[in-house]
């Protein structure tokens, strides 16, 4: 995972549902640092991890197992 990143963001207080937005920080308090456009401004907001789902845009590489379970 890389900082800064794309993310879709959710949060129930807020009611933001997917809301794109730009990680920027994870700070010791317990927040995503996030990027996010109100009203036709960038706003940088905290949201608290405890009630925050972030999503990065970008998926992981898919790996393929290459192992045999023995039974």
């Amino acid at each position: 995972m890389e900082i800064p990143s794309k993310v879709a963001i959710f949060n129930r207080t807020l009611e933001i549902k997917g809301k794109a937005g730009t990680l920027i920080a994870i700070n010791e308090g317990g927040f995503y640092e996030v990027v996010i456009e109100v009203q036709a401004r960038n706003h940088t907001v905290l949201f608290p991890i405890a009630e925050t789902v972030v999503i990065f845009n970008e998926a992981l590489p898919t790996v393929a197992a290459e192992f045999e379970v023995e039974r």
